[in-house]
């Protein structure tokens, strides 16, 4: 535990009128050796500190902050109370005065059948408190305990500090549903957090993946229909065309941005409009999947795109859409001749003809662009996405 770990948990001690605080860190700042840490200050005196909303990879990572050895034991290790365990059994883990992870479904039918002693309880760590809102389980068990006893504290957590800003007075609206009065921001730039940071500063080697020329094919495609959906939502006049370009398209909070101005007039919006918020959004998840995915998957993810939105989306009828599957096949499989020779794909006036003389011609012998097609056979391309070699590369790098 560094030095504005201590910081936090000293402001939030030192105020226990305050009934704890919510804390939003940026993202890195090991969240889980913060939570560690008020593990370790828990006195079993005090009552029982229930953990809620944790992950599984968050429950491990306190765990292992808390015993670095899992061959020594230590008597403050939280353990998991499940649905499993008899209510019996809970109610003397309850009464135990230790600390231990719940998931709000059990903590809050224990608490409507009375099966919970409310004064057992010192207090509740909330994880995650950016997922909260006004209706969910654990804003009502807040409300439940605070009712029953005036001296829990609860003490909320988020490492996602972008989420928090999402919608309208999101921190507010949580700190209000949690009943609390404290919010600390603990940002990168905050004087403690910058001199550890920089105590320490670690060696930083950036490392660029090219992507390849189908690859480059297909995020250019993708921006250039991007492009044309945009200017196809200029014209509703009903966003601010200022926030509406593509350099702003290629962000993640700019599916909010968007929502977030069309949210009061949704209901007057017509069906184009709000399918071009819904393309946009594909749109940006097909150039994330492109360097996420390989060339199979990938592949597979635009197939089952245009079979369940091809009568509905915007962006498929658009002029560079077909660039996108072009491109997307020519990753995984070609057509070649018998020669080696690679085949271009025929227009669709060409395949049109071809229908007509093959009508006309039905007695006739096959034609002789037929014959040719006799030696066309598929291969396999398979395209490696480049960072598996770029990995490998760092992998040799670092042995050395």
């Amino acid at each position: 535990m560094v030095q504005f770990h201590e910081n936090i948990i000293a402001d939030l001690i030192e105020e226990p009128s305050a009934g704890g605080g919510l804390v939003v860190l940026s993202s890195g700042l090991a969240l889980h050796k913060l939570i560690a840490g008020l593990l370790h200050l828990h006195h079993t005196s005090e009552g029982s500190l229930l953990i809620l909303s944790a992950s599984p990879s968050q429950k491990l990572s306190i765990l292992t902050s808390l015993n670095p050895n899992p061959n020594n034991e230590i008597t403050n290790s939280p353990s998991e109370i499940t649905s499993d365990l008899p209510s019996q059994h809970r109610l003397s883990l309850y009464t135990s005065g230790k600390a231990f992870f719940i998931t709000s479904r059990i903590l809050i039918v224990d608490l409507l059948t009375r099966r919970l002693p409310t004064s057992a309880v010192a207090g509740i760590i909330l994880l995650n408190a950016h997922s909260l809102s006004e209706t969910c389980t654990e804003a009502f068990i807040v409300r439940i305990l605070k009712s029953l006893n005036k001296n829990v504290y609860v003490r909320a957590f988020s490492d996602s500090p972008h989420a928090m800003v999402s919608g309208f007075a999101k921190a507010e609206r949580t700190l209000k549903c949690l009943f609390l009065r404290k919010l600390h921001l603990w940002p990168r730039f905050q004087v403690y957090v910058s001199e550890d940071l920089e105590r320490d500063p670690p060696e930083v080697v950036d490392i660029r993946v090219p992507m390849s020329a189908y690859m480059v094919g297909i995020q250019k495609a993708v921006i250039e229909v991007m492009d044309a959906c945009l200017k196809e939502m200029r014209k509703t006049n009903k966003v601010d065309v200022e926030d509406l370009t593509v350099e702003n398209g290629l962000f993640k909070s700019f599916d909010e941005i968007v929502r977030r101005q069309l949210d009061p007039i949704w209901h007057t919006l017509g069906k184009k409009t709000k399918q071009l918020v819904s393309d946009l959004k594909t749109l940006r998840k097909l150039l994330d999947y492109l360097v996420r995915y390989d060339a199979v998957t990938y592949l597979k993810y635009l197939d089952s795109l245009r079979a369940s939105e091809s009568f509905r989306s915007v962006w498929i009828f658009a002029e560079s859409s077909y660039k996108i599957f072009e491109y997307a096949k020519k990753r995984v499989y070609q057509f070649r001749r018998s020669n080696g020779e690679t085949l271009t794909t025929p227009s669709k006036s060409v395949k049109s003809k071809k229908r007509k003389l093959d009508d006309s011609n039905n007695d006739k012998e096959d034609s002789p662009a037929m014959n040719d097609n006799s030696g066309v056979i598929l291969v396999e391309i398979l395209e490696e996405a480049p960072k598996w070699k770029v990995l490998r590369v760092s992998e040799r790098f670092l042995k050395k």
